[in-house]
């Protein structure tokens, strides 16, 4: 039993370069039955994505080496059948890289700080959790 719930977890990618929050939402985002991977950067978490194929993508605004809109757009570009569910999160507001991640692809927009409850309810949005 324990090894098909292993093999049916949700896949996340956590890409944030050490924000206060970053441990936090890891512990959320298992605490919610998902194995969490982190990547520093941009560069990182396109590899990662190339060779691994996460379900959900959790990126930070202030992730390093592109824009999340172009990373969100790269994501869905690269991706090997479904592509990733892709979330961005905050600590400040701004509405127009918001607007263009959105435009991109991305699911929705998070902003720090936020609770188990409320992410588990946009991942269930979202139709990546039950």
């Amino acid at each position: 039993m324990k090894l098909e719930r292993l093999l049916d977890m949700t896949k996340c990618l956590l890409i944030d370069e050490g924000s206060t929050g970053r441990r936090h939402l890891e512990q959320m985002l298992s605490g919610l039955g998902m194995e969490t991977s982190l990547s520093a950067g941009a560069d990182d978490a396109l590899k990662f994505c190339n060779d691994n194929s996460p379900d959900v993508v959790m990126v930070s605004a202030g992730t390093r080496g592109l824009t999340p809109r172009d990373l969100v757009k790269r994501l869905r570009y690269n991706a090997r059948g479904k592509p990733p569910v892709v979330f961005l999160y905050a600590e400040k507001a701004d509405t127009e890289m918001f607007g263009q991640t959105i435009l991109e692809g991305a699911a929705d927009v998070l902003m720090m700080p936020f609770d188990r409850d409320l992410l588990h309810f946009k991942l269930r949005q979202a139709g990546v959790i039950d």
